[in-house]
């Protein structure tokens, strides 16, 4: 190709902090739209909103939380992760080699760690006589080398790392990508929406939603890159975040008990808004909650907190719903309390980790929010004074440490 070559996109001080904390909220998020227990998403998965609400006090709350204000993240963490994968590319093998080499500490690894921790936890657990009544297969029964390989590779216990999935083959398609996203710009982003929009047959290594987010964080890239200038008036940000707030009432009172076609583009109209209102609206409604002790204190786990979820969250549903039965105030309080203390419990851990086994810590994190160093020592593993510190805080290549994959982590 003979089109010259783009500089890359520094990312400021102010970015880098506004990345950090979509991100956590993000994560944090996600908890809630898995704590949905008016189905099983344990049997179901995750990518699929809910399009049947429940009636009731405890189905409006429950749909409007996890089905409409929460449907939002891996949409903008596909985004984000398109961004800085292409922020600051050049289409050669050796910067795709870079791009490769953190990719496979920051992603590969922690996914098939996390996928063989939740397989031995699940089947600890049920072999246990105490346990095995709250599981309704019998993996044991129907055990094979092929259905643990699945388990391990193809449909992880542990039903969110369909994220890591999706966003790995995003990677290895980046190439690809690369010159349809510079030359065509949006039109790129045009066919992977129309696959997601209309339904098309998807797995976990291929979810159209995440591919057409990642293109679209691609294009961002490239287009600031060019020196086009994104940013509205910060007017429409004041304004589309409460408008979508609205939206989610709205949809949650008159449409979550319908299941038609329109209902589900409308619904996947409404993530796209949420997006937006989330993104543009940053500055006017969530960028004051920055350096607050709760957003400081829980910076360094949010890869934590997207990959030991489940099967923790799950296990906390059923027992809650075991003990305090199915009635509408005992469905809100198992929705709330296993959000909360699974929040709790997996931070907790990661804390104690963090401090006496940071070792263990950095790879089950793929080297993200490590303890804090001096800039003199910061190495490859960890982030951690940018996590705690200032926004501003870099790593070795003088990048500064930013959002990517459900969590903080070094940009490769």
């Amino acid at each position: 190709m003979s089109a010259p070559r783009l500089d890359r996109y520094r990312i400021s001080a102010a970015l880098s902090a506004k990345l950090r904390l979509v991100t956590l909220v993000a994560v944090t998020a996600v908890v809630f739209v898995h704590a949905y227990n008016l189905t099983s998403r344990f049997g179901s998965g995750e990518n699929a909103a809910e399009m049947r609400g429940a009636p009731g006090a405890a189905g409006f709350v429950e749909y409007l939380i996890s089905q409409a204000l929460t449907r939002w993240p891996a949409a903008m963490l596909f985004a984000i992760s398109g961004f800085l994968f292409f922020h600051n590319l050049q289409p050669y093998w050796a910067d795709y080699r870079r791009k490769y080499a953190g990719r496979l500490r920051t992603v590969v690894v922690p996914l098939l760690l996390w996928s063989a921790i939740s397989l031995v936890v699940y089947l600890v657990l049920q072999s246990l006589p105490w346990s095995s009544t709250y599981f309704t297969t019998d993996f044991f029964g129907e055990a094979s080398l092929w259905r643990l390989a699945d388990k391990l590779f193809l449909a992880p216990v542990a039903y969110p790392l369909w994220f890591l999935q999706t966003l790995i083959v995003c990677f290895a398609i980046a190439p690809l990508l690369y010159w349809p996203a510079r030359t065509a710009r949006w039109i790129a982003v045009a066919p992977f929406a129309l696959l997601w929009v209309l339904g098309a047959p998807a797995t976990d290594w291929n979810d159209w939603k995440g591919v057409t987010f990642f293109t679209l964080g691609a294009v961002i890239a490239l287009e600031r890159r060019r020196g086009v200038k994104l940013s509205p008036s910060p007017w429409v940000g004041r304004l589309v975040f409460p408008a979508w707030l609205l939206a989610c009432v709205l949809y949650t009172a008159l449409l979550r008990d319908v299941s038609a076609a329109w209902a589900d583009g409308l619904h996947k109209g409404l993530m796209c808004l949420a997006v937006a209102a989330v993104w543009f609206g940053y500055e006017a409604y969530i960028s004051r909650f920055e350096t607050t002790r709760l957003v400081t204190l829980l910076l360094p786990y949010g890869f934590l907190i997207f990959a030991a979820q489940e099967p923790l969250l799950t296990i906390l549903k059923r027992v809650g719903l075991k003990v305090l039965g199915s009635s509408p105030w005992a469905l809100l309080a198992v929705y709330f309390g296993s959000a909360l203390l699974t929040l709790v419990v997996v931070v907790g851990i990661g804390a104690l980790m963090r401090r006496h086994a940071p070792a263990a810590f950095a790879w089950l994190t793929g080297g993200r929010g490590g303890p804090k160093k001096n800039a003199a020592a910061a190495g490859p593993a960890g982030e951690g004074a940018g996590a705690a510190g200032p926004a501003e805080a870099t790593d070795l290549t003088g990048e500064p440490a930013v959002a990517e994959a459900g969590a903080l982590s070094q940009e490769a």
